[in-house]
């Protein structure tokens, strides 16, 4: 079963691998892993991060700008679409959480990731709305123009 959660969450005697899907880590404990390719790009980061400062980091600037930018750079990072893979096979036999420094999983990738995860057939402890993300993610792997997704 997979879990999606912040940081402060992971625990080595809860889950059998903690995954931090973010770019960089602060710290990073022997029992974590860091898999950045299931990260932002640091373009998108930094959209982030400068949305943040100017305090227009909202519901609209997460569906807008951060899904579409997001989605696009997963379904064209080989890597990415490997570890996704993998962990859809690896969530019916394995506890692993994988998170990231955000407080508000609504408006971070992990809910993105959880979404496609979801759609891909694993077995994950989420929301069913995060769904809307992996018919995204389907309709980006097959170059389909996405004018709106919502």
């Amino acid at each position: 079963m997979l879990t999606v959660g912040s940081y402060q969450e992971m625990d080595q005697n809860k889950y059998e691998e903690n995954w931090l899907i973010v770019r960089k880590p602060d710290d990073l404990p022997d029992f974590v892993k860091h898999i950045p390719a299931l990260s932002p790009s640091p373009d998108l980061f930094q959209k982030y991060r400068e949305a943040c400062q100017e305090k227009t980091f909202n519901q609209k600037f997460f569906n807008e700008v951060y899904v579409p930018q997001f989605v696009k750079e997963l379904s064209e990072n080989a890597e990415a679409l490997t570890l996704l893979e993998n962990l859809t096979d690896m969530s019916k036999t394995k506890n692993i959480m994988l998170g990231c420094y955000c407080e508000t999983e609504a408006m971070c990738h992990r809910s993105i990731i959880a979404g496609i995860l979801l759609g891909m057939g694993a077995e994950i402890n989420t929301r069913q709305e995060y769904l809307n993300y992996y018919k995204l993610y389907q309709m980006m792997k097959k170059r389909v123009k996405v004018d709106n997704w919502l």
